[in-house]
This record gives C-alpha cells, sequence and structure tokens, in this order.
C-alpha cells in the first residue's frame, strides 16, 4: 500500500467507522447514543479510567423512529440500555468458537441471564423466564479464537481484551440504574435490562460439537469444520480482580439501606414475596459479599455479533424485551 493510503488501514484498525455504523443503527431503532462510556478499572494500587465505544439507551414503549409518537403522552414502563465494544479485524480474520459442551442443565450459562431483566428494586415484577427464549435461539459457547485464515496466525488476546473491557463495565451500569430509580416514587420506579455486545466486521464460526482432531487434519475447508454464526452468546467466568472491583463499585448501594424510599419497595416485595430470597437488601448485601449466584447472573454472559447482523440483533432483543415487558405487574 502506497504511504499516501496508509492512513486508510489506520483509521479502519481503529474501529471508529464500525463505531459509526453501530451507532447509526442505534438511533434508527430509537436509542440515545453516548460514544464514550467511561469506567474504573483498578489495578494494583493505580485505577485507570477505561472506556466502552458505544452505550445506547432506550425505553418501553419503544420511541417511534420517526418522531411522530409524543413522549409526553407516553407511560415509560422499563429502561433498556445495550453497551456496545466495537473491534475492527483484517478481512483475512475468521473467529471461532468453542461451543458449551453441556447439556442445558449443566451448562455455566442460564437462560434469561444475556439480557438482564432486574425488577427487583422496582414496585413492579416480571416473569423469571421472560428473556429465557432469547437464550435458547442462540449458540452459547466459552472462549473464542481469532484465526488468520490466509496466514494461519492465531490469537485469543482480542476476546479475552473485549470481553474483560464490557465485564468490568456492567457494574458501573448497574449500580447507577438502581440508584437512580429506586429513589423515583414507588408507582414509577420503573424496572431496567441491560446486555453487553461485542461487535465486529469478521465472520463468526463455531466449531462443530462432533469436530475431532482427525477430521480436522483432512478437512481441505475451514467450513467443514465449523458452522456459520452471525451471532451468538458467550459465558465467561469472572476473576478475583473482578470480584473485588465489583464489591467496590456496588459499595455505594449499602446507603440504599438508610432510605426511606427504598425501604417501601423492600416491604412492599417482601409482603409479595412471603420471603426474604431476591429482596433489594438481600440483593445488595450478597453483592456486597461477592455472591457468586448474582455475579453469575448479572456479570458472565455477552453477546457477539458480526455488524451484517446488528440490525436484526437490535430488533430481536427489543422484541424480547417488548415481550417481557407484557408480563409487567405492580405490587401493590
Amino acid at each position: 500500500m502506497s504511504d499516501n493510503l496508509k492512513w486508510k488501514t489506520g483509521l479502519l484498525s481503529s474501529s471508529m467507522p464500525l463505531e459509526l455504523e453501530a451507532g447509526r443503527v442505534l438511533v434508527s431503532k430509537g436509542f440515545a447514543v453516548n460514544s464514550d462510556y467511561k469506567y474504573a478499572r483498578s489495578d494494583f494500587e493505580f485505577i485507570n479510567d477505561l472506556f466502552i465505544d458505544l452505550h445506547a439507551k432506550s425505553h418501553t414503549p419503544f420511541p417511534d423512529p420517526d418522531g411522530e409518537q409524543s413522549s409526553d403522552s407516553v407511560e415509560i414502563t422499563a429502561q433498556l440500555e445495550l453497551l456496545v465494544e466495537c473491534r475492527q479485524r483484517h478481512p483475512d480474520a475468521a473467529w471461532l468458537f468453542l461451543p458449551d459442551p453441556n447439556e442445558r442443565e449443566c451448562s455455566p450459562a442460564s437462560l434469561g441471564s444475556t439480557l438482564r431483566i432486574v425488577d427487583k428494586f422496582s414496585s413492579y415484577t416480571i416473569e423469571s423466564d421472560a428473556a429465557a427464549v432469547f437464550d435458547a435461539e442462540l449458540p452459547i459457547c466459552q472462549k473464542g479464537l481469532e484465526i488468520d485464515l490466509a496466514k494461519g496466525d492465531t490469537d485469543d488476546s482480542v476476546f479475552r481484551q473485549g470481553i474483560s473491557q464490557l465485564q468490568y463495565a456492567l457494574p458501573r451500569l448497574l449500580t447507577e440504574n438502581v440508584l437512580f430509580y429506586i429513589e423515583d416514587q414507588p408507582d414509577e420506579n420503573v424496572p431496567f435490562l441491560f446486555c453487553p455486545i461485542f461487535l465486529t466486521n469478521v465472520q463468526l464460526f463455531t466449531l462443530n460439537k462432533d469436530a475431532t482432531g482427525q477430521q480436522i487434519e483432512t478437512a481441505s475447508e475451514f467450513q467443514e469444520i465449523a458452522t456459520p454464526a452471525p451471532c451468538l452468546i458467550i459465558h465467561s467466568d469472572y476473576s478475583p480482580g473482578f470480584k473485588s472491583q465489583c464489591m467496590s463499585e456496588i459499595s455505594r448501594l449499602k446507603e440504599l439501606q438508610k432510605s426511606d424510599k427504598a425501604m417501601v419497595i423492600e416491604r412492599k416485595r417482601a409482603r409479595y414475596y412471603k420471603s426474604g430470597f431476591n429482596l433489594p437488601f438481600t440483593i445488595i448485601e450478597s453483592l456486597n459479599a461477592g455472591n457468586r449466584y448474582y455475579l453469575d447472573a448479572l456479570f458472565t454472559q455477552f453477546i457477539i455479533c458480526t455488524n451484517s447482523h446488528f440490525s436484526t440483533l437490535v430488533d430481536t432483543i427489543k422484541k424480547i424485551a417488548e415481550s417481557a415487558l407484557e408480563t409487567r405487574k405492580l405490587i401493590e
């Protein structure tokens, strides 16, 4: 490539064009987009300010993309937020994923935990499996690998870095939504939904579950041992470092236990469920203690999507959110 065209390689590798495309899609679907969602990540004695490429926010009922719906006359029933991290890669690259080998009931991934529905801090309840159909329709994987199909080079750092960035950003998203909504009037305190997405320009594949080393040795085409998957779910466990960082972020919620408005929600839900499980203060205490149940449910499942499928993915998320909100009930 001539020197006067090297700017093109640099610009594409920055992922900014992919961000721009994704941002346009999100705005066309009724989202407001922030292209610089910051979060803090501690590394020993240092605290680094990092960012996610796109933070998209909308609400149900979803706004009319043509702007014909008046927001003044619509009762908001929930808020939906998407965090999108973008990676522009070389066109010869492909991303290959290891499928979850477990039976569904033994999988570390849980149905309904990719599009998180957080209703436990509101006066409304949503059926616990309302988003399970979303996970059931996508391949579930446990790790990924980038392969240069022309050179044969492999690298898994791009996945580990991107997923880690999304994971470390989620506790701030959760904490700030809880703090914002639980201080509303109890009848106006709505549930919120959120979902992390890792977006790329390259093709995605899942390794065939019955593939063997011998089959790979004899295969002449990549597609003989792998299946295209324009969108998939990846489960990624958290590290001790993330657990510590999450507990530090969640500690901001401790003050809610002194809040009169939060206590209203606590008492309403205790009367409704007749149980101490999954009450707001119980969840706050469990997260502050680094309870694995809640850390798994909230911070370990991610969507990976190729940009040609991104518009369809956003439509699907909106559809699942609308369907889930049809089960919303006010707790008296």
